[in-house]
Protein backbone atom coordinates (compact mmCIF):
# COMPACT_ATOMS: atom_id res chain seq x y z
CA UNK A 1 0.00 0.00 0.00
CA UNK A 2 0.68 3.69 -0.64
CA UNK A 3 1.86 5.73 2.22
CA UNK A 4 -0.61 8.37 3.56
CA UNK A 5 -0.03 11.12 5.44
CA UNK A 6 -1.89 12.20 8.26
CA UNK A 7 -2.60 16.27 8.85
CA UNK A 8 -0.47 16.31 11.51
CA UNK A 9 2.42 15.16 9.60
CA UNK A 10 2.93 11.77 10.50
CA UNK A 11 2.19 8.54 8.35
CA UNK A 12 -0.84 6.74 8.90
CA UNK A 13 -0.51 3.21 10.05
CA UNK A 14 -1.09 0.31 8.18
CA UNK A 15 -3.56 -1.36 10.38
CA UNK A 16 -5.89 2.18 10.74
CA UNK A 17 -5.45 1.88 6.46
CA UNK A 18 -7.08 -1.45 6.10
CA UNK A 19 -9.69 0.10 8.25
CA UNK A 20 -9.91 3.00 5.75
CA UNK A 21 -9.04 6.02 8.45
CA UNK A 22 -7.56 8.94 6.95
CA UNK A 23 -5.85 9.90 10.66
CA UNK A 24 -2.84 8.45 12.90
CA UNK A 25 -3.31 7.01 16.03
CA UNK A 26 -1.96 10.00 17.72
CA UNK A 27 -4.75 12.34 16.41
CA UNK A 28 -7.74 9.78 16.14
CA UNK A 29 -7.37 9.76 20.12
CA UNK A 30 -6.42 13.50 21.02
CA UNK A 31 -9.96 14.83 21.79
CA UNK A 32 -10.18 18.24 19.92
CA UNK A 33 -13.78 17.53 19.02
CA UNK A 34 -16.78 16.90 21.20
CA UNK A 35 -19.38 14.04 20.40
CA UNK A 36 -22.48 14.51 20.18
CA UNK A 37 -24.42 12.95 23.46
CA UNK A 38 -28.24 11.95 23.24
CA UNK A 39 -31.06 11.20 25.52
CA UNK A 40 -34.36 8.88 25.38
CA UNK A 41 -37.56 10.52 25.04
CA UNK A 42 -40.99 9.27 25.46
CA UNK A 43 -43.99 10.74 22.93
CA UNK A 44 -46.85 9.75 21.42
CA UNK A 45 -48.15 7.74 24.16
CA UNK A 46 -45.17 6.37 25.61
CA UNK A 47 -45.20 3.47 22.38
CA UNK A 48 -41.90 3.71 21.61
CA UNK A 49 -38.77 5.73 22.98
CA UNK A 50 -36.67 8.48 20.60
CA UNK A 51 -33.47 9.64 20.81
CA UNK A 52 -32.55 13.03 20.68
CA UNK A 53 -29.12 14.02 19.58
CA UNK A 54 -27.61 16.69 20.98
CA UNK A 55 -24.35 18.83 20.11
CA UNK A 56 -21.81 19.20 23.35
CA UNK A 57 -23.21 22.81 23.24
CA UNK A 58 -26.72 21.93 23.67
CA UNK A 59 -26.30 19.44 25.93
CA UNK A 60 -24.61 21.44 28.59
CA UNK A 61 -27.73 24.25 28.18
CA UNK A 62 -30.25 20.90 28.66
CA UNK A 63 -28.96 18.14 30.65
CA UNK A 64 -30.84 20.08 33.64
CA UNK A 65 -33.74 19.12 32.37
CA UNK A 66 -33.33 15.34 31.80
CA UNK A 67 -32.46 14.65 35.59
CA UNK A 68 -34.90 11.98 36.71
CA UNK A 69 -38.05 13.71 38.61
CA UNK A 70 -38.27 12.59 42.11
CA UNK A 71 -34.96 11.42 42.82
CA UNK A 72 -35.30 7.78 42.67
CA UNK A 73 -33.28 5.55 40.27
CA UNK A 74 -36.03 3.56 38.75
CA UNK A 75 -40.20 3.78 38.52
CA UNK A 76 -40.80 1.15 41.07
CA UNK A 77 -38.55 3.35 43.46
CA UNK A 78 -40.59 6.62 42.33
CA UNK A 79 -44.03 4.46 42.63
CA UNK A 80 -43.39 3.04 46.28
CA UNK A 81 -42.64 6.37 47.63
CA UNK A 82 -46.20 7.90 46.11
CA UNK A 83 -48.71 5.32 47.70
CA UNK A 84 -52.45 5.86 47.34
CA UNK A 85 -53.71 5.77 51.15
Amino acid sequence: MSTVICGCGNPVEEARLELNLKRCKECAFCNDVERPKGVMVYMNGKVGGEIEIHSADSWREKKKYYVPAGGGRSARANFSKNTCS
